[in-house]
């Protein structure tokens, strides 16, 4: 597939991240970015784009005709948005935790079908996933310890210790725009039901720390991935990945999908 027009949801740290990627590139232009009617109006949240580009109408966005569109949003802006964008083009969206409910899931997995198209994972702010869908059959227990600012969870600042443990499904519920982690690696593996998931508070840290502990048959990882944060939910990694993963995609060398 050759990606020559992309349209972008969302113009926050990811959204300008994948905007400057893909204006980067040698073989696609940027057709749209899509935000808020607030963000539009705001020269500081959409420093760098193109006022051109900018658009606040979801339908005008969408009668763009564009072979990749990337999401960057939110995951009920992903819930709401992506039969409609797999009808005519190729999704790539990083508010995984939208995939946590059923009904999402099975609008995807039927829209793609139905038109051919294909839904992109990213890795975001976790690496390994090729090792979850490599191993899908033989692990056996996944738990994934998140660890961020007690603020950024919508707590009071003096919050601290775990504040949930539970299912993926049940994380990403509660916590959608600070698990995509969780829902990625829940997407790669053994599911939403069967991975674990635990949230935990730490009064004024500046780091988000992802701690995986995987075991299965005849192997066991443990490992984790700290990144400082660059205010409100998205840590210093992650931007970067939000670009390579797009690259990966323009390119066609490779990443996870579904």
């Amino acid at each position: 597939m050759k990606y020559r027009k992309v349209g972008i949801i969302g113009a926050g740290l990811i959204g300008r991240s994948v905007y400057n990627e893909v204006c980067r590139s040698e073989v696609a232009e940027v057709a749209y970015v899509l935000v808020s009617g607030k963000k539009s109006a705001s020269h500081r949240e959409v420093e760098g784009i193109d006022p051109a580009l900018l658009v606040s109408d979801l339908d005008e966005a969408m009668a763009q005709p564009v072979d990749l569109v990337v999401e960057a949003a939110h995951a009920d802006v992903l819930a709401a948005v992506a039969p409609r964008v797999l009808a005519s083009s190729d999704l790539c969206g990083f508010s995984c935790s939208a995939f946590a409910r059923p009904d999402v899931e099975r609008a995807v997995a039927e829209s793609c079908r139905a038109n051919g198209t294909q839904f992109f994972l990213p890795h975001g702010a976790i690496l390994g996933l090729d090792g979850f869908v490599d191993g899908r059959d033989c692990i056996e227990d996944v738990t994934i310890t998140t660890t961020k600012r007690a603020t950024g969870l919508g707590f009071e600042s003096d919050i601290s210790g775990v504040v949930f443990e539970g299912s993926a499904r049940e994380a990403c519920q509660k916590f959608p725009r600070n698990v995509n982690v969780h829902a990625a690696i829940a997407i790669a593996g053994i599911g939403f039901d069967r991975t674990k998931s635990i949230v935990a508070a730490k009064p004024d840290t500046e780091e988000m720390r992802h701690r995986i502990q995987v075991s299965g048959q005849g192997f066991a990882w443990d490992f984790s991935v700290t990144s400082r944060s660059l205010g409100g939910v998205t840590g210093a990694y992650t931007p970067k990945s939000a670009a390579g993963s797009v690259r990966r995609i323009l390119v066609s060398s490779g990443i996870v999908n579904s």
